[in-house]
Parts: C-alpha cells; structure tokens; sequence
C-alpha cells in the first residue's frame, strides 16, 4: 500500500500505517515542500505533483499498489490514480479535497485564524491531539507553516485543479470514506466522487468530522479492512 498523508504529514498519521501495516507493507512518503520547500521549485501544478508521485512509485519497485490518502493526500491518490490508471489496483480516499462545488463550497483553510482551526477541522474540538504543554513548540510550528505553505500551493484560492474532468478515468475499485460533520469539506462530496468515479462506493461515518484519522480511527479501519478483503 503506498499511503499519501494529509495536512500535517506522515508522523501524524503513525496509529493508522501501524495498522495497516498488519495487513500490508506501508509505503509512506512525505510530500514534497513538506521537509523543505525547495522541493516544490520543479512542482508547478498539479499535472507535476502526479508524475512526481508515478516517479516515486517506479522508486519503490511497485508496478501497481493499493493508493491510500487523506484529506490533501486522498486528492494527490485520485490524482495519481487519474493520470496513471495502471499504477493504482485499489484506491481509498479518506475526506478527500479536490472538487468544488458552489452549493457547498470546501472551507477557507487559509482564511482561518490558527485558533479556530480545530472547529473547521474536529466534530469536537475536544479530540484535538495535545502535548500537555501551553507553550507552543516552535519546530512543530514551523513543521506546520511549512505544509500550510506545501498545501496552499495545491489548494488556494479553490481546490479544484480539473480533477472532477479526470476521475472517469480510474479504474480502480474505490472506497469513499467521509465524516458526516466535516465543517471542512462537506459530505456532500463523498456522493459527488461516487458519481464521478466509474467502480466507487462510500462509507459515511457519524459523529465525525474531517479528521477522521483521529475521530474515528476503527471506523477507518474497519473500512479499510472490508476493502483489502474483497480483493
């Protein structure tokens, strides 16, 4: 399984590879600009950013694989999986960015103060993961100003690169998995990748928001589960 991270990256995401990791052999890369912005100079849209992910692939030896992602992550797997059918043999989109649409528009991610961040991203802000210390951690902060800027990239001022014109072309069996409370991309987009993505279904998950890696981690895996046992 070759596993894109969402918006804070790999580490974040380390109870779910653990996982996944009982059932498949992780492959887990960090998105370029996310350790260093220097690496988005030869990433100039998303077109790019696909060839860089079918280059790692060829990297790691995998011909084909299971492609997994959340969030910014599930929008760069549907990427993949668009521009290089092949390349994908399941594809599982956890609240996954990429499309827009008017009647429900994806949140301003950048237009929020870092304060109200948790509310936009959580169901209940209450789950948000804390070290125990008031103090911020400067590195975490910087670690964090870093993937904002990686994303932004990607995602400002809308998140719709054309995606929605490209998805006819997976062919992969899809999973769809959405938070039924996510204030940051809205349900309604779980039905709006079904429909545009030839073999898709969905899991709607209650009580959940956008991070469903925190959230509502058994649903996800359970989810997971029932994907890799119909293969």
């Amino acid at each position: 399984m070759v596993w894109l991270h969402g918006l804070y990256g790999v580490e974040a995401d380390a109870p779910l590879l653990d996982a996944l990791a009982e059932h498949y052999s992780v492959y887990a890369p960090l998105a370029p600009g996310f350790a260093d912005l220097d690496e988005l100079d030869d990433l100039r849209d998303i077109h790019d950013l696909a060839l860089h992910y079918d280059d790692v692939m060829d990297a790691l030896a995998l011909p084909e694989a299971v492609v997994a992602g959340h969030s910014f992550g599930a929008m760069l797997a549907a990427e993949l999986a668009a521009h290089f059918p092949s390349r994908v043999s399941r594809l599982v989109l956890l609240s996954p960015l990429g499309l827009w649409n008017d009647r429900y528009p994806v949140a301003d991610l950048f237009g929020v103060p870092a304060a109200e961040m948790p509310k936009l991203l959580y169901a209940d802000p209450a789950q948000v993961p804390r070290n125990g210390d008031s103090k911020p951690d400067v590195e975490k902060v910087i670690e964090f100003t870093r993937a904002m800027t990686t994303v932004a990239r990607f995602l400002w001022p809308i998140p719709d690169r054309g995606l929605a014109r490209r998805l006819r072309r997976v062919r992969a069996p899809t999973l769809i998995v959405h938070g039924e409370l996510d204030r940051f991309v809205p349900v309604q987009y779980a039905d709006d990748f079904v429909r545009l993505i030839p073999d898709a279904t969905r899991v709607i998950i209650p009580g959940a928001g956008h991070m469903l890696l925190t959230e509502a981690l058994d649903q996800v895996l359970d989810a997971m589960t029932t994907v890799r046992s119909r293969a």
